[in-house]
């Protein structure tokens, strides 16, 4: 019998003409970093040792966060999303809900999407001046972008309570660098995402992707050199010298 592939993706395009460009999203699929407030702060990419190895790195403590997105806390706690039993996709959500966001963006048309989680996911956490590796066994991979595991115990629990009464599942919100990628940075829902976690649950994910995905520059990667080092010296040939010597190969 031959398998049917899944059914696309329910998606809506949202145009972010006036973003203030706190966040922002650049690479593509094998490589991507993201930028607070136009600083370098998270890495992901291929280390190019095989069988699908990844790395992530944090650039210093001192770097920016993202407290700014916490007014969404509340309203992504219940958004009345809806997935469908068969496939795990949802219908997404009005974009105005997500002005907060949006407008934080750097300025550009983003993708939406929004469905359940693949059943084999990994939650990433590269801590300031480490890197953190992995192998792609996973359909998907979270890079935090906050304290990991969260501190407010009671916030985690509440959300497990939601899980478990069922109805409208809290959700999350991260944003990928293309529509194929399967790492994404996690925005919003660091205490969901733990109560998915100790309930057993796939999360509710909402995906916020460029449409056209911004390259890579050589600028964009001397800066995020500097800012992942740190100053501290590197071994020659270790990981995080090798990504960036590779995206630097690719860039322009």
């Amino acid at each position: 019998m031959t398998r049917r592939p899944p059914p696309p993706r329910r998606s809506v395009c949202i145009d972010v003409p006036d973003g203030q460009g706190v966040i922002e999203v650049i690479g593509d699929g094998s490589g991507s970093l993201l930028l607070l407030a136009g600083d370098p702060a998270v890495l992901e990419a291929n280390d190019g040792c095989g069988s699908v190895g990844w790395l992530a790195a944090r650039a210093g403590t001192g770097g920016p966060g993202l407290a700014e997105v916490k007014c969404l806390t509340e309203w992504l706690g219940a958004p009345g999303l809806v997935p469908d039993p068969r496939t795990g996709q949802a219908a997404p959500p009005d974009p105005e809900c997500l002005r907060p966001l949006l407008s934080l963006l750097a300025p550009g048309r983003y993708v939406m999407t929004a469905g359940l989680a693949p059943y084999h996911l990994r939650v990433v956490h590269p801590r300031a001046r480490q890197v953190h590796g992995w192998y792609a066994e996973e359909e998907l991979a979270l890079v935090t972008t906050d304290a990991w595991p969260p501190r407010d115990h009671r916030a985690v629990r509440g959300y497990g309570d939601r899980i478990r009464a069922g109805g409208a599942l809290p959700a999350l919100i991260a944003l990928f660098p293309t529509a194929g990628s399967s790492a994404g940075y996690l925005l919003d829902g660091h205490h969901k995402l733990a109560a998915y976690q100790r309930e057993g649950e796939s999360p509710l994910v909402i995906r916020l992707t460029p449409q056209e995905p911004r390259p890579l520059r050589r600028a964009d990667l001397d800066r995020a050199r500097a800012a992942f080092a740190d100053g501290a010296p590197r071994p020659q040939g270790e990981a995080l010298g090798r990504v960036f010597a590779s995206m630097r190969a690719d860039s322009f």
